[in-house]
């Protein structure tokens, strides 16, 4: 759908200020309109302080959700000491104007940027576009970005992405990448799209990419799997062809594909990590992060030394 263009998951505005105190005057598309994700994650601005592997959150824009424009405090009496921060835009509201307030007397340095000129990017369903984080912050695309001094590229397309080669061949025109992850398979509508799309994806990216790391990754377990076993069949078929699909790839001479069991994500109290059964919760997101972390660790490495 169009409004997603305008939707800024994953965008971030890093800085330094000495400011003691920081505010943001925003102007959204629209105002919040979601029954299940508060608006603090659908329109609202976290804030993170420090370098990269040292961020701590600070606190979210507090405004009122029946308006398309607010101005919030993120922090104040914090000193004039040097501070680096993260600023993580909404997830599900496009952004029409942001202003960013500090003292008068405050100075502006750049961010210090990032290890490398590389940068990671993940394709995925509405899980990775950042639905249910309570706040911009905690979608795993952006939890993952805290945990590696790299750029991370959200290209969550909710109930949209089913890896159209169109938009394979646009993925594969974004410049140095470091990894490609696909977390795609929950909005193909089938396990035979699924079969139809996969390799035509990997194939398209791989003519530009030869020796980019791609990891796909299959499908958390969702709650009713517990009742319905049509559902959990279907997602262990889908598995099993992901799986078997990289395995035949690297059996035929691509060292750089890999596969991780989407099931492991969440613990044993899968359900219990979502909003609706479907979509992760903060807790949900912090633990598919933390399962990534040890992966993307080496898929990263020669860009972390």
């Amino acid at each position: 759908m169009d409004r997603l263009a305008n939707f800024t998951a994953g965008v971030q505005i890093h800085f330094q200020t000495d400011s003691p105190k920081l505010s943001v005057r925003v102007v959204l598309a629209d105002k919040a309109n979601m029954y299940q994700m508060p608006a603090t994650g659908q329109c609202g601005v976290d804030c993170y302080i420090g370098s990269h592997g040292k961020q701590q959150f600070v606190n979210v824009t507090r405004f009122d959700p029946a308006l398309s424009k607010y101005e919030a405090i993120l922090f104040e009496s914090f000193g004039d000491q040097m501070k680096e921060i993260t600023l993580n835009l909404p997830l599900y509201q496009g952004v029409k104007e942001m202003w960013i307030r500090i003292e008068p007397s405050a100075s502006v340095a750049h961010f210090p940027g990032f290890v490398s000129d590389k940068r990671v990017l993940i394709y995925g369903t509405s899980i990775t576009h950042g639905a249910c984080a309570s706040r911009p912050g905690m979608a795993y695309p952006n939890i993952l970005s805290r945990m590696f001094p790299l750029e991370f590229v959200n290209l969550g397309f909710s109930g949209n992405a089913q890896g159209e080669p169109e938009l394979t061949q646009i993925i594969s025109e974004i410049p140095d990448p470091a990894l490609l992850i696909l977390d795609y398979e929950g909005n193909t509508p089938s396990t035979e799209r699924l079969r139809e799309t996969l390799p035509e994806f990997i194939r398209i990216f791989r003519s530009r990419y030869a020796e980019v790391p791609i990891l796909v990754l299959s499908q958390i377990r969702l709650a009713k799997e517990a009742f319905d076993v049509h559902m959990f069949r279907q997602r262990e078929e889908r598995k099993q062809f992901q799986q078997e699909t990289v395995e035949r790839l690297r059996q035929s001479g691509d060292p750089h594909i890999h596969f991780f069991n989407g099931e492991e994500l969440l613990g044993l109290e899968y359900g219990e990590c979502t909003v609706d059964g479907i979509h992760p919760s903060d807790l949900g997101y912090k633990r598919m992060s933390e399962a990534l972390k040890p992966l993307l660790e080496n898929l990263l490495r020669p860009y972390l030394n």
